[in-house]
C-alpha cells in the first residue's frame, strides 16, 4: 500500500508522524516490529555484545518485550518514537536487529531533532545491513519529519556502533567523560551528529 505523504514533502509541526511503511533500499528493509519477531528480539537483546554496549534491560524478559512492541506503537501514534525491526530484504519476515528514533521533538526551529539507537544480532553483522539502516532511518527522518537534527551516543569503546554511525555519515562531536550511566556505572560516551544540511547540500 502506498503511503499518501510524498517523501520530499515534510510533515507540518504538530501533525504527528505519517503513515507507517516499509523504508527499503533493496538491501535492507525497515519495518514495523511485530508480535512474532519476539523470539528474535530477545534473542538480540540478550546477546553479549548488545547487554555490554547498550542499555537494553538485562535480564531481558517479557515485560521488557512487550514494552519495547509497546512503545514502537504507542510512540509512534505520539509522535515521540520511531521503532523499526531491521531486515534482510530478501529475507523482510527475520528480524535481524531493531533501529529507533527517540524522544522526537517536531516543530523547532529550524527543524526538529531526535536521537538514533541502534543493535544487530550477530547473525546480521558484518554485512553493511545497520549502516544501510542508519541511512534510510535517518533520511526518512530528515525529509519526511524535517527533522533538523539527529544524534548518536555510544559508549566508549563500541567501536562497531561508532563505525555505522560514520559511515552513514555521522560526524563525531567528542567524548562526554562519565557522560553515561550502564547498569548502576558512570562511563564515558561518544556523541556525534548528522544535521539536515549534511543531507539536503
Amino acid at each position: 500500500m502506498d503511503d499518501p505523504t510524498p517523501a520530499d514533502v515534510p510533515v507540518s509541526a504538530g501533525s504527528g508522524f505519517p503513515p507507517r511503511r516499509d523504508l527499503t533500499d533493496g538491501v535492507v528493509l525497515l519495518r514495523s516490529p511485530r508480535r512474532a519477531d519476539g523470539p528474535a528480539i530477545v534473542a538480540g537483546a540478550t546477546d553479549p555484545e548488545v547487554v555490554r554496549y547498550t542499555v537494553v534491560p538485562s535480564p531481558y524478559g517479557d515485560e521488557d518485550l512487550d514494552k519495547i512492541l509497546q512503545i514502537a506503537d504507542e510512540g509512534w501514534s505520539a509522535a515521540t518514537d520511531a521503532v523499526f525491526a531491521v531486515c534482510d530484504a530478501a529475507r523482510p519476515d527475520e528480524l535481524l536487529g531493531l533501529i529507533g528514533l527517540h524522544g522526537v521533538e517536531m516543530g523547532l526551529e529550524p527543524g526538529g531533532r531526535a536521537e538514533v539507537g541502534y543493535w544487530m544480532r550477530p547473525e546480521g553483522r558484518g554485512r553493511g545491513l545497520m549502516t544501510r539502516a542508519v541511512v534510510l532511518a535517518t533520511s526518512w527522518a530528515v525529509h519526511e519529519l524535517d527533522l533538523a537534527v539527529v544524534t548518536w551516543y555510544a559508549f566508549v569503546g563500541n567501536d562497531a556502533s561508532r563505525r555505522v554511525a560514520e559511515k552513514a555519515g555521522y560526524t563525531l562531536e567528542g567524548t562526554l567523560r562519565r557522560g553515561a550511566k550502564h547498569r548502576g556505572r558512570l562511563v564515558d560516551s561518544w556523541v556525534g551528529s548528522i544535521v539536515a544540511e549534511d543531507l539536503r547540500g
